[in-house]
């Protein structure tokens, strides 16, 4: 092999020639790529280097090389022989370009061969097989893609800033706790005959009046109005409980019309509902005694009527008509008259499911307390238990009572109805102002009532004190059991041309109550504190709503929610001004409402509050 690669010193030398120069260079480029790589070995123990640098190459790579340069110089002639020294291309680059002919073993393919010409090396070319013009795509008007194109992305863009901004906007700016609509709301309650004549001539309310009084309501902030009694009596509205049927409307306060333009019309556009006092024992009464009178005149032994027989179940009936009309709920009256019936339960979950679950059933704390092992099956199938808070037995009795309501049943575990507060009905014997023991202070007493965990319910005319018919001399002696149902008076320039049915002497009314009221309801609505009636944590129910204080006449009771602001409502219920220092339990707060209609809003120390009998003054914490 060494043999091979050395080249005879004696053997003729290379012509001196321009292309004897040109192999010179060409094997000094070639000689360091074909020179072997050492042996792995080698890089550990190298060979010594010779001291006399020795340039060998092998006989026939040179005989080849030279054959080459000689054909080379056939074709490219003298001219081209004498510069190809100095214009020849670097040896690397004539050993990496594919078109030198040096190297035999790289094959030309038909574009390479097509471009070199006469000698001389043509630039490379590409070719499409078709012209652009044949793509389809090349016809189209790109101007206007391109606009349009540009047009949709922005207005893709424009919609979607509008949509985040919308999404943004609709958030609600408040997490309350969500309540059914008649759960935390206020609803006032309407003698229909006694509130507002739409005819001044004539001597009773009527439907028309109450429609034209759908403002009133506004303005106090209540939900629902609950009209008491308005079916067809024999003399109506001095025998208003002895109705004849629970499907027409005592002529003296309108027609089945009015009724509908009541609720379609005024009320629902101001998104307030309606409620019907339903009389069900006095029904079913008439219904057993004319099946009596029934039973005396055929002499035959007939079963006494209950409330379950279809033929007999008129409520069905006037469940079915009322809520077709647009009436939301029914305060299902003297119920407990009911609760030895073996269809009690069967009954009142038929009813339940005719009226559907976006309707409510009000009944009697009596009611509830009398139904014993069916009181479970019973609060499944009410929404709201009336419960009168009986402020005029006094401090002691007022605490018991309300300490018993929210340790009882209704407020043991979630789900169940909500407390129905009142402060007197149409069934009350007297008024609110003619019961407190310290004059007019009905604002203070339903200030009380508004802060309680529930659903208030306000009698008409407790908002400016209004009283019962004062008969010093007896001559209504004969309608005494109405005396509480006085006509609701009115600021008004316009006089009545005939006194009412129940009027009333004048007294001192202050309807600058009714806006301090107002203002009560709007902070209960927007308080979570004060609308939502419990708090549920880890497993236990209890109401957000605590009596802090109750001696001496002053009663406190603190509402609260978490992460919100805590109220609390301090109520003077004695007959002569109390002062105490409560600063132990609390510190300092603002005054929202109260004690009296013209008191500001201002800042209070706890350390010594001070309050006139019947007053009670709203606050919230700090």
């Amino acid at each position: 092999m060494d043999g091979f690669l050395q080249v005879n010193n004696s053997s003729s030398n290379l012509p001196s020639s321009p292309s004897n120069s040109f192999i010179a260079d060409e094997v000094a480029s070639i000689c360091p790529l074909i020179t072997p790589s050492p042996p792995t070995n080698d890089l550990i123990n190298p060979l010594p280097e010779p001291s006399q640098p020795s340039y060998t190459i092998g006989d026939e790579l040179a005989t080849i090389l030279q054959k080459h340069v000689q054909d080379d110089d056939k074709c490219t002639g003298d001219s081209a022989s004498s510069s190809s020294s100095a214009l020849a291309e670097p040896a690397c680059t004539q050993l990496l370009n594919h078109r030198n002919n040096t190297y035999h073993h790289i094959t030309k393919d038909e574009h390479t061969a097509t471009e070199e010409t006469a000698g001389k090396v043509q630039p490379l070319q590409l070719t499409f097989r078709n012209p652009p013009e044949n793509y389809f795509f090349m016809s189209w008007n790109w101007p206007l893609i391109r606009k349009f194109s540009l047009g949709m992305f922005l207005s893709g863009l424009v919609a979607m800033v509008g949509l985040v901004v919308m999404m943004i906007s609709t958030l609600p700016k408040t997490c309350d706790p969500y309540t059914e609509w008649y759960q935390g709301k206020v609803f006032y309650e309407i003698f229909p005959a006694s509130f507002y004549a739409s005819n001044k001539n004539h001597e009773y309310g009527d439907l028309k009046g109450i429609a034209l009084k759908t403002e009133y309501f506004q303005s106090l902030g209540v939900r629902a109005i609950r009209l008491n009694s308005i079916f067809k009596t024999y003399n109506y509205p001095e025998d208003y409980k002895n109705v004849t049927t629970l499907m027409e409307i005592a002529p003296q306060l309108g027609t089945i019309d009015d009724f509908q333009k009541l609720i379609k019309n005024y009320l629902e556009p101001k998104n307030i509902s309606l409620i019907l006092d339903l009389p069900v024992f006095p029904i079913m009464k008439q219904l057993k005694a004319t099946t009596k009178r029934d039973f005396n005149n055929t002499k035959e032994n007939s079963p006494e009527p209950n409330i379950k027989k279809p033929h007999l179940d008129l409520i069905e009936e006037a469940l079915l008509l009322w809520t077709s009309k647009g009436v939301s709920g029914f305060y299902l009256k003297e119920m407990e008259f009911f609760t030895d019936d073996p269809n009690l339960v069967q009954s009142l979950r038929r009813w339940k499911k005719i009226i559907g679950p976006e309707r409510i059933f009000i009944v009697s704390e009596a009611f509830i307390t009398s139904t014993g092992k069916i009181m479970n099956t019973v609060l499944n199938n009410v929404d709201l238990v009336d419960v009168r808070l009986e402020i005029e037995k006094g401090l002691s009795a007022v605490t018991k009572q309300i300490e018993f309501v929210q340790n009882g049943t209704l407020f043991s575990k979630r789900g169940l109805p909500w407390v129905h507060w009142n402060l007197g009905d149409d069934s009350s014997a007297n008024r609110l102002s003619n019961v407190l023991p310290y004059g007019n202070a009905t604002l203070g007493a339903t200030l009380l009532q508004l802060m309680l965990p529930g659903t208030p319910s306000v009698f008409y005319g407790n908002e400016i004190g209004l009283q019962r018919v004062a008969d010093s001399k007896g001559d209504r002696k004969d309608q005494q059991h109405l005396h509480h149902l006085t006509f609701m008076p009115w600021d008004e320039k316009k006089q009545h041309k005939v006194l009412p049915w129940m009027y009333s002497e004048k007294t001192n009314l202050n309807f600058d109550q009714a806006k301090s009221v107002a203002q009560m309801v709007n902070l209960r609505l927007k308080s979570p504190a004060i609308f939502f009636n419990s708090i549920y944590k880890e497993g236990d129910n209890k109401a957000n709503s605590e009596v802090i204080y109750s001696r001496d006449n002053l009663l406190v009771i603190q509402r609260w929610y978490p992460r919100r602001k805590s109220y609390v409502v301090v109520s003077n219920l004695g007959n002569s001004t109390v002062t105490q220092d409560l600063s132990t339990l609390l510190y300092s707060g603002t005054v929202v409402i109260g004690p009296r209609t013209d008191s500001k809003s201002e800042s209070i120390s706890f350390k010594n509050i001070s309050l006139w009998p019947g007053e009670s003054v709203v606050i919230e914490l700090m």
